[in-house]
């Protein structure tokens, strides 16, 4: 008999909103405050009011993992429709979200507890979706609960998670660079090019200087690292530069030819540190 599987997550999964809507994704929202007032992300703050503030200057806005409550109603209500439930999370490296989730579960009982499963993407943005949008269509084709966790794990382990950002400023406002570093790469016109380890924590992969040369970069790396991309679904995430998202998307499916681009903006968890302008990719090596 097939099982009735849902799929969870929370909104740093940039999926496009047609994604939730159509596989019927349910999401557990981070809290973003800024001086005059907390959101609910994904529910009251939207991707576009979220940079215009970002872009008024000052502290940046503190973030907050959805709490074990937020989480275990989502899973309540799901164990209720489905038989089993997978839940994808942001990176641990980068969030409590995971722990989260965790504590969630572990208020249930033992029985329900098996119907539950947990998967720690180790990325972010897109590259989350990426993996989210994968337990999603395996579910729709019949996998189980366990099947689709194996899976996500053993292909989590592949996801290269690679950006660039436009601006060092939220980057040493949050603390991940000092200002003689952002000073130094902002008068010359550097670029890092960030990706998420193994652990899924943000690690400095390159430095180049210009913006057109950091972006090439981007694609010169899934060229180099990609296994056969004509088969992948590939991500993008932007940083409220929608425009420079398409042209990226367009130039990796003519050189790649690959399966399909999910392309989605940067919420305002990984938003916040990376600024706008951002531009990542996700793919398989």
């Amino acid at each position: 008999m097939e099982l009735a599987i849902r799929v969870i997550t929370d909104s740093a999964c940039d999926l496009p909103p047609e994604f939730f809507t159509t596989h019927g994704i349910k999401f557990a929202s981070l809290a973003v405050t800024f001086p005059d007032r907390t959101f609910t992300d994904g529910v009251d703050l939207t991707r576009a009011e979220f940079y215009t503030r970002l872009a008024a200057g000052g502290a940046l806005p503190m973030t907050a993992q959805p709490s074990p409550h937020a989480f275990a109603g989502l899973l309540r209500e799901a164990l209720v429709e489905a038989d089993e439930v997978i839940v994808i999370t942001l990176s641990s490296g980068l969030s409590g979200t995971w722990e989260s989730a965790c504590a969630a579960k572990a208020t249930f009982s033992a029985e329900e507890q098996n119907r539950i499963f947990l998967v720690d993407s180790r990325s972010a943005s897109t590259g989350e979706g990426l993996l989210v949008l994968r337990a999603a269509r395996l579910a729709e084709a019949g996998e189980s609960g366990a099947g689709i966790a194996a899976m996500l794990e053993k292909e989590r382990a592949h996801l290269a998670s690679i950006f660039t950002v436009d601006t060092l400023e939220n980057l040493r406002k949050g603390g991940r660079i000092n200002r003689i570093q952002a000073f130094l790469g902002t008068v010359l016109e550097i670029k890092p090019v960030f990706e998420l380890d193994a652990a899924g924590r943000i690690a400095v992969r390159e430095k180049i200087r210009g913006r057109r040369k950091a972006v090439r970069r981007l694609l010169e790396i899934m060229a180099e690292e990609g296994k056969n991309l004509a088969a992948q679904v590939v991500g993008i995430a932007h940083g409220h530069v929608a425009e420079a998202a398409e042209e990226l998307a367009q130039a990796i499916r003519e050189r790649f030819r690959v399966r399909e681009v999910v392309t989605g903006e940067i919420s305002a968890t990984i938003g916040t540190h990376t600024g706008p302008g951002c531009l990542a990719v996700f793919f398989a090596r």
